[in-house]
Order: C-alpha cells, then sequence, then structure tokens
C-alpha cells in the first residue's frame, strides 16, 4: 500500500522551495553569462564556461606569465652561461683556455660591469666533456671557482680555501663516482659547466706582473695529468670579446640548453614544473613554433624591461646605504644569495643579475682591509636619470677607505658594459693620479665635453644614459661605518 503524502484527503500540499534571496554567484564573484574585462582585454564566459577564443587566449596568457616570471627567476643562470660561452668560443676557442685581459679590460669587451683597473682571467670548464679537470693556482693568486649558478665552489686568496698559498684543485662533476687519487683539494662541482676567474693589482701603475702570475696556473683534465700542459692563453685585451645574454626568444634557448645539460636536481620540482609549461624539459628537444617563439620575444622583453626598473628604479628600501645619498648597494639585503629576508627575492637578485655577475660571499662580508665592496648610482643629486648629453661633478672626500685601491667607472645603462665613449678607459682611480684639491678630496667630473684644465673626466656620450661603479679595494672602517661617504652626482650644466 502506497502512502500518498501532502496530497490526501485532510492533508496540505507540500510547500515549493523558496529560492534563497542571497546572490551566491555575485558574492564569490563567480563568472557568468558576462565579458571579463582586464589589462590583458576582454574575456567572454557564457554560463560559466570560457568561449574557444577566450580559453585560447587565457593559455597564451599563463604562458607569457611564466615565461617572464622564468625570465626573471633564471637569470643568474642564463647571464652565466653566456659568460661561460663568451670565454669557451673567444680567440681560437681551445679547451680550457684562459681569457687574460693583460693590458686590462676596454669597452671592446662585453661584460657586465667589467673593471678596468684589474687584470682579469677567466677559463670556461666543461666537466660534461673532460671529466674531473686539475686546476694548479700559484700563491698569492686572487679569484675563486663557481659553478653555473654563480655560486663559489672555492675562493681563492688570502680570504679563500687556500689562504693565498695556493695549490692544486681537483674539480669532480656531479655523477662522478670513480676513486679521486691523492694529492689534491677535491672540489665536487654540482655544475658540469664552471668558471675559473682570477684578477690581479696592478705594480706601480703597470698590468705586467698580475699578468705574469696569471699565466702560471696550469688547467688540464686528471686524464691528461702526466703531461702538465702549459695553459692557452688568449689575450683579450683591445679584443671584441662578448658575453652578456640576450633580452629576446634566444634566452630561452639558452635556458632549455642549461636544463638539457645540467642535473635535474639543480631545479626544484615547482621550477621543472613551470619550465616544462614552457616546452622547457630535460630529455625532449626545445622546438617552440613560429607563435610560441614571437610569445618569447615578448616576454623576454618585457621581462627585461622589468629587471631594468628592478636594477635602475628600486622601490626596495634596503637598496640605499645612506638616506641622503642617491647611491644604492649592488648587493640589495647584504647577501650573495639575496636570501637576508629568510627566502631568496628573486627580484633583489635580478636587479644585481641584469647588472653585474658574481655572487660570491666575499663581495658582501665585512672584512676590513681585504676584500672589496661596491656602491652604483644611476641618478644625480636631483633624483634624474644621468644623462650623457649632460655635464656633471661627483665630489669625493679626502681619505677614500681603500687599503688597495678605488675607482669610478662609468658603464653603459643599455649594454651595462664598459662605456664606450672613445676613452681607452671610462675611469677615474687611485691608478690613474687623479689631480686633488688642497683638501686633498677629488672632483670627477662627466660630460661630453671636458671640464676647464681637463683633469679628472669621464667623457659621456649624448643620447646615451649611463651609470657609474665605485669600487673599494681592501675597504676601510670609515667604510663600513659610514664616517665616510662619497659626494652626489650633481648636475652643473647641458651641452647643446
Amino acid at each position: 500500500m502506497t502512502q500518498n503524502l501532502g496530497t490526501g484527503s485532510g492533508s496540505k500540499p507540500a510547500a515549493a522551495r523558496v529560492p534563497a534571496t542571497r546572490d551566491v554567484a555575485q558574492e564569490h564573484a563567480w563568472l557568468g553569462t558576462e565579458t571579463l574585462q582586464t589589462r590583458l582585454g576582454d574575456f567572454e564566459f557564457v554560463g560559466g564556461y570560457p568561449s574557444p577564443d577566450t580559453a585560447a587566449r587565457l593559455r597564451e596568457a599563463l604562458t607569457f606569465n611564466r615565461a617572464v616570471e622564468a625570465y626573471l627567476a633564471h637569470m643568474p643562470a642564463v647571464s652565466w652561461f653566456s659568460v661561460w660561452r663568451g670565454v669557451a668560443q673567444a680567440g681560437p676557442g681551445a679547451p680550457n683556455q684562459l681569457v687574460l685581459w693583460e693590458q686590462l679590460m676596454d669597452a671592446d669587451t662585453l661584460l657586465l660591469t667589467g673593471n678596468t683597473e684589474t687584470v682579469y682571467g677567466l677559463a670556461a670548464l666543461d666537466l660534461g666533456r673532460d671529466g674531473p679537470v686539475v686546476i694548479e693556482v700559484p700563491p698569492s693568486m686572487l679569484g675563486g671557482i663557481v659553478d653555473l649558478w654563480q655560486h663559489p665552489i672555492a675562493d681563492l686568496g688570502p680570504l679563500g680555501v687556500d689562504k693565498g698559498k695556493g695549490g692544486r684543485f681537483l674539480l669532480v662533476p656531479p655523477d662522478h663516482a670513480d676513486r679521486i687519487p691523492d694529492g689534491y683539494t677535491v672540489l665536487r662541482s654540482p655544475s658540469y659547466r664552471l668558471t675559473f676567474g682570477v684578477r690581479g693589482f696592478q705594480v706601480d701603475g703597470e698590468p705586467d706582473k698580475a699578468a705574469e702570475l696569471i699565466r702560471t696556473a696550469r688547467i688540464y683534465p686528471l686524464a691528461e695529468a702526466d703531461a702538465r700542459a702549459a695553459i692557452g692563453v688568449f689575450n683579450a685585451s683591445h679584443q671584441a670579446v662578448d658575453t652578456l645574454f640576450n633580452d629576446d626568444a634566444r634566452y630561452f634557448d639558452d635556458l632549455a640548453e642549461i636544463v638539457a645539460t645540467e642535473p635535474e636536481d639543480r631545479f626544484s620540482d615547482a621550477e621543472r614544473f613551470r619550465l616544462a609549461a614552457l616546452g622547457i624539459q630535460k630529455g625532449k628537444p626545445f622546438k617552440p613554433d613560429a607563435r610560441r617563439r614571437d610569445l618569447f620575444d615578448e616576454a623576454a622583453g618585457f621581462a627585461s624591461a622589468a629587471a631594468r626598473a628592478n636594477s635602475f628604479d628600486s622601490a626596495d628600501a634596503q637598496a640605499r646605504p645612506y638616506p641622503d645619498r642617491q647611491w644604492e648597494r649592488l648587493f640589495i639585503g647584504g647577501s650573495a644569495r639575496f636570501d637576508s629576508k629568510g627566502f631568496v627575492d628573486i627580484d633583489q637578485r635580478a636587479a644585481f643579475a641584469y647588472v653585474a655577475i658574481g655572487m660570491s660571499p666575499q663581495m658582501v662580508e665585512k672584512h676590513v682591509g681585504a676584500g672589496s665592496q661596491y656602491l652604483a648610482t644611476y641618478r644625480d643629486a636631483e633624483g634624474a636619470h644621468l644623462d650623457g648629453a649632460k655635464a656633471y661633478r661627483l665630489h669625493v672626500p679626502a681619505d677614500v677607505p681603500a687599503m688597495a685601491f678605488w675607482s669610478v667607472v662609468a658603464y653603459d645603462a643599455d649594454s651595462r658594459s664598459i662605456l664606450r665613449n672613445g676613452q681607452p678607459f671610462p675611469t677615474v682611480s687611485s691608478y690613474t693620479g687623479p689631480k686633488a684639491n688642497a683638501d686633498g678630496s677629488i672632483d670627477i667630473w662627466f660630460g661630453p665635453q671636458p671640464p676647464s684644465g681637463g683633469a679628472n673626466w669621464i667623457q659621456t656620450v649624448p643620447g646615451k644614459g649611463w651609470f657609474a661603479l665605485f669600487r673599494f679595494y681592501g675597504p676601510t672602517e670609515a667604510f663600513f661605518d659610514g664616517s665616510w661617504k662619497p659626494g652626489d652626482v650633481e648636475k652643473v650644466g647641458t651641452v647643446h
């Protein structure tokens, strides 16, 4: 027997369900049948579903965003890969050659904020090709061995692993499992590509002795240890050497090459996912079609613009060491890993990596009378970016706090390399014998035309933005406690 509930005699009809008065969709901002208006364009939805065109454009926008983030996040590795490749291909391109700027570096070399005062030597090592590699370092050598992520494997010199005494170092690739012979300081590398970089100071204003010392180093595969062949040296002074990374789709070609050839564990799971979404995945070819390459061109251009904003127009409160000066730190936060906040600040790291190379703690840590410190300025005293058509003066107070030497070098804002201005070296330093004022202070002049008398002048180029780095080698306590600080770059006129 079936009982009729609600319709039988003597019963009331069941009440119809009353719709909720609140609009749940509006409350949660759900999409219904509407057009979503964003800065990326308008996107059509019908009943909550994206139209085919909307779905395709949203996927493309997501790829663009991931490409921008990949550009910024992986800049240290891509930049150093470009340095590694430029050094490996310089001159004859011999394996393990030492590229040595025997007569100092000038504007023919494209290298992020290279120094015109010290003798540089760089060698590109490939442990994937050669297996374990031996480096013999003479005493008093300054430099280090750096992995592809710009992290030091070993610093060399008085503050380094050798304490300035030199030694024989065996660089072992990540996957090496064979027996390691005795007689070496063993350094296991997390990457297959490494760079051996050294520098030497001038003696009596000449680079010869430093270059001669660097030439005595040896680099050879362990398999060729019996031969100990003399190092091949290419003198890069006054030679066109290009080590800069690209701001277009070729950036992602280089990133894909790194992923393909370096250990997979150098990338986190999240990084591997984001890169795979771009078509960059270990064991698979990176072959974007024409449309995707256009997207990568655009993403790299946008990301490089964001990097320039990070570098040249920083809004980071930690950037300025002096509240009354325009000078900025290169290592924002005081860490070579940019992790002073308890996590890696990708924007701080990208701000450094777009204008400079080398993330050694020795370049950041306080070592009174040893090591080095750096300041950069992109603006004049009034806060305007530095203009190659205008004339400026930088007042340097007496007693610059640098026991070894100090220098002020001008750089091109486009290339972030030594300014190509027609002068052999766009620098004023303790090596150049600058003319001093009566109180021991020094005025440095910048502009297209020399000042009256022509002393201490760095020529700038109309139509070119520029910036300056102030280097302190062997900084004294006066640098660290702020009792000495440079003046700002002050505008003194405009050349018409």
